[in-house]
């Protein structure tokens, strides 16, 4: 079998037991959380209603004005907890975790939905990715990819955001985006050797968020198969 599939019985690297206990959590829709109908700050900015803080914009403003401004994707920390909320709580705390009652409207509603995969495309394009597929999240390289794929590989905190981002496109109705975006940054870093630095993050966290585990045993093995 893989070694990486069978995380149960792996204790060879630090921390291991915990990285699946997170992951599963997630998969497992966070046994024993509840929901609190009288939050709604997450729908509420999807549906234009409200700022993101701090230093933030609603939602259309920085679909527009913040695409492609790679500096400030880069250095401002508090916008992507409102671009791609999760049921966890996040490093702003003026930033309210998803409710479900929030996810299901967000997913209901075709208006915000839609602005979520806009969320996605642009945090895309800032990591120098595009995606070619909206039916199998498959993805290509973008224009930018090599100073993009340069700035990706230096800052490790983009790693953390794209655990979330994973999280959040399973909650709110986009789960079959998850793995074209796995697919891509495998092939980067073991076949073409670009996003090398990404693969711990990669078999650690961000499989692990894909909740079909023949995808997720897949994926391990393409590790397996590839790594020298």
């Amino acid at each position: 079998g893989s070694r990486f599939f069978d995380k149960k019985n792996d204790n060879t690297k630090p921390g291991s037991r915990f990285i699946d206990h997170d992951t599963q959590d997630y998969r497992n829709g966070y046994p024993g959380k509840v929901d609190n109908p009288c939050r709604n700050d997450n729908l509420r900015f999807y549906r234009g209603e409200i700022m993101s803080t701090p230093k933030g914009a609603f939602i259309d403003e920085i679909h527009d004005k913040w695409w492609g401004n790679y500096e400030l994707l880069e250095s401002h920390h508090g916008y992507i907890q409102w671009l791609f909320p999760i049921r966890e709580s996040g490093m702003n705390s003026k930033a309210q975790p998803l409710q479900l009652h929030e996810a299901k409207a967000i997913k209901e509603d075709p208006k915000t939905k839609k602005r979520l995969l806009k969320s996605y495309k642009m945090i895309l394009d800032f990591y120098g990715m595009k995606l070619q597929n909206e039916v199998t999240g498959k993805l290509e390289r973008s224009e930018n990819w090599k100073k993009c794929f340069n700035n990706f590989n230096r800052s490790s905190h983009n790693f953390l955001r794209i655990t979330r981002i994973l999280k959040c496109l399973g909650e709110l109705g986009y789960e079959h985006l998850k793995k074209g975006f796995i697919q891509f940054v495998l092939e980067e870093a073991l076949i073409r050797h670009t996003l090398v630095r990404t693969l711990t993050s990669c078999r650690d966290y961000w499989i692990g968020t894909i909740k079909d585990g023949q995808d997720r045993k897949e994926l391990y093995n393409y590790i397996d198969q590839h790594q020298e």
